[in-house]
């Protein structure tokens, strides 16, 4: 400790000493001179001859507007204004470049000169090694003979790749590399050779260029080849342009553009093949979105899909999805306000149905105000319109046999009005009284049924109480169990049109005590009934958690106002069973049931999630029955499996599985294994879709892409350890 604290004493000593020999020679009025730049030099010993000639030797260090220097000798020649550096010899930028040399001649700023046997790591990343090096105004690092890899080296073995080259140019402002007779290695052997090269440096995020090219090999498709380039367009935008081509003539391009405002962004993607449909258009998608902050708190959204027809998602490869949204929705929510304006049209590619006499086209706007009134409760006032338009102008029910006519318009406006208060009552009784007020107009038109103004008015009343019971156990845990019972006070005296935007009804716990549990506005829930709950609480001190949840609804009304699928299609509805279990992340269990009367399983949605050490795994099963109210013409029964495994550091495995227990078929798998170190990543994926109609024919994909990981911003993986 003592030597210690004597040579850093000793050192600090000798830099004042050269500091005050600086200003006694005048060497810090030279123009370009270490001092004057102000520079630090920090060394065991300094000696300076008659010609201003200083000599540093002995873990000799300099720092010079971020560049820090440490050699062993360091020559400073006044008159030439440069270094003589004897190593080994490291030269910091401070940021994310290294250099490593055995000697080199710079100038005294140590922007310029000549490096011997160097060494450049670039982000703790990348490694290129040259036999001489040159820097021109710490701009441009130029090297001869030289080698680039970042992957481990170890004795007597090659890197796993690497590029070699007569002449590698590293502009450090542009951060870009460029090669000169370039030859791709791996192992050692020469596979690729580039007269030119441009790569990006791994401190660059977006670089116009290459990105990794993707294989794929399935059998609708044959093998193919997708080679992705990516155009910066500047600070704010950018195009991706992938183009995708097989051994069996198929070829398309996907584009991809991406803005950045300052309020906002926008993205836009989309495809074009070389095939046609039958009826000879040219087959693609388009999908667009975009979101922009809008003064006073208003948010912007912007969404739009189109596809040529209904089979090219699946064919390849992007999604399942067949009925397609274009919209503009305005809006903002608060606390105390909600206010939503949307402008929607719908596009489907489902045989079943018809763009014409579906209501393709939909406008609608709500605003909900919140009044705070104190120990009078709250009150909430509501104003909604709603407008939605068929391009069919036939009254009458077509070729599409589904009850509705085939140019249906209807637009309408409503007004509403809740008021709540809540009190506390004896034994810690939770009591609230709601009374909630609606009136609605609506107009009809091309419909030989239904044309015509119509009028509709609705009120409810409903008292609620709730006991909670809470009890802590000797380890700390806390139980709570709640009793809910809600009387609802509605008068059926509406008269109902037609059901277009409330037909799937899902009863949860999170509408157990709602005054109306319909989804949209061509119902409202209108009978006398009671809604019974139970819910259950468990806290663990170790912050595992348990919650259970038990409803039925018991009705007035014996006509069904819901389908029978949903529960609730009698007076008295199914039993509702729910749960949740959490285990500190490490476990969870979600459920939700219904049951009959008889104790039959009416659905069940059920998802559970476990994460232990390396392995992760999502199970879900989902059952509902075929219901013709809710437009679903086969019962779903359906597992769904997905998980990951993680084999060693640098080897993850993935499963997917969906599996159609209606059918006893298979519907979907996949499996995918990656690797990754420091200097290479290889996924491997093979899937299988089994699903067959007329627009889908089960499909089998392998899928890999390759990646030298170095250049380009992409993040390193660990690396591989050297033995022997």
């Amino acid at each position: 400790m003592m030597a210690g604290t004597a040579g850093i004493i000793r050192r600090a000593f000798i830099l004042c000493a050269v500091l005050c020999t600086f200003f006694a020679l005048g060497i810090v009025s030279s123009p370009p001179a270490l001092a004057e730049a102000k520079a630090i030099l920090i060394a065991d010993n300094v000696a300076i001859t008659p010609g201003d000639v200083l000599v540093a030797t002995g873990d000799v260090e300099v720092i010079h507007q971020g560049l820090r220097l440490i050699a062993q000798r360091i020559v400073y020649d006044r008159t030439r204004n440069s270094l003589v550096i004897e190593g080994p010899i490291t030269l910091d930028d401070g940021k994310n470049i290294t250099i490593l040399a055995s000697s080199a001649e710079l100038s005294d700023d140590l922007r310029t000169g000549l490096i011997s046997s160097a060494r450049m790591i670039i982000d703790q990343q990348l490694q290129i090694t040259a036999a001489t090096m040159q820097r021109v105004d710490g701009r441009y690092n130029t090297m001869f003979t030289a080698a680039a890899s970042s992957c481990q080296t170890c004795k007597g073995r090659a890197p796993l790749w690497e590029i070699r080259a007569s002449r590698v140019v590293h502009d450090t402002v542009e951060k870009q590399f460029y090669f000169n007779d370039a030859q791709f290695r791996i192992a050692g052997l020469p596979v690729l050779y580039f007269p030119r090269l441009r790569l990006a440096d791994p401190t660059l995020k977006r670089a116009t260029g290459f990105l990794v090219p993707k294989f794929e090999a399935s059998t609708s498709l044959g093998f193919g080849v997708k080679a992705p380039y990516f155009i910066a367009m500047g600070p704010s935008k950018d195009l991706l342009i992938t183009p995708y081509a097989t051994d069996l003539g198929e070829r398309s391009v996907e584009l991809r553009y991406r803005q950045a405002f300052r309020a906002g962004a926008v993205t836009l993607t989309g495809a074009l093949s070389n095939e046609t449909t039958k009826n000879g258009k040219l087959r693609g998608y388009v999908l667009a979105s975009g979101s922009f902050r809008l003064p006073a708190g208003y948010t912007l959204n912007l969404r739009g899909e189109t596809v040529s027809d209904a089979g090219f998602f699946n064919r390849y490869g992007l999604t399942e999805q067949d009925r397609f949204v274009t919209s503009a929705e305005i809006g903002r929510a608060n606390r105390d306000q909600v206010v939503q304006a949307r402008v929607l049209g719908f596009y489907s590619v489902r045989n079943r149905e018809d763009n014409a006499t579906q209501p393709s086209q939909m406008s609608d706007f709500e605003r909900l105000q919140r009044i705070d009134l104190g120990d009078f409760g709250d009150f909430t006032f509501g104003l909604s319109a709603k407008v939605r338009q068929r391009s069919s102008t036939d009254p009458l029910d077509g070729d599409d046999r589904d009850s509705a006519a085939d140019g249906r318009d209807v637009g309408g406006f409503g007004v509403s009005g809740e008021w709540q208060k809540s009190a506390l009552l004896p034994f810690g009784v939770l009591g609230k009284a709601t009374i909630g007020l609606r009136l609605d107009r609506y107009r009809v038109a091309e419909d030989a049924i239904f044309a015509g103004d119509y009028n509709r008015s609705n009120a409810a009343f409903a008292a609620e109480l709730r006991w909670p019971l809470i009890k802590t156990s000797a380890n700390g845990g806390t139980h709570k169990l709640e009793p809910i019972a809600q009387i609802v006070l509605a008068p059926d005296n509406a008269q109902r049109l037609f059901n277009e935007d409330s037909a799937l009804v899902e009863f949860d716990e999170g509408n157990l005590f709602a005054l109306n549990r319909f989804p949209g506005s061509d119902r409202i829930e209108a009978s006398n009934r009671a809604n019974l709950g139970l819910n259950y609480t468990y806290a663990a001190p170790n912050g595992q958690r348990l919650q259970l949840s038990v409803g039925r609804v018991i009705s007035a009304n014996t006509l069904p106002q819901f389908a029978a699928a949903s529960g609730l299609g009698q007076a008295r509805s199914d039993w509702l069973v729910a749960g949740q279990l959490d285990m500190n992340n490490q476990m969870g269990l979600t459920a939700r049931s219904l049951f009959t009367q008889q104790g039959d399983l009416r659905k069940l949605e059920l998802r559970s999630e476990v994460k232990v050490n390396k392995t992760a795994l999502s199970v879900g099963y989902l059952y509902t029955p075929a219901d013709v109210d809710e437009q679903r013409s086969d019962t779903i029964s359906e597992i769904s499996l997905s998980g990951s495994q993680s084999l060693s550091q640098r080897w993850n495995a993935s499963v997917t599985a969906r599996y159609d227990a209606q059918a006893r078929a298979l519907s979907k798998s996949g499996v995918g294994m990656v690797y990754r170190n420091e200097c290479l990543l290889l996924d491997v994926s093979l899937s299988r879709g089994f699903t067959t109609s007329s627009n889908v024919d089960p499909n089998t994909v392998f899928g890999l892409s390759v990646a030298f990981l170095g250049f380009g911003g992409q993040a390193a993986g660990v690396a591989e350890q050297c033995r022997g």
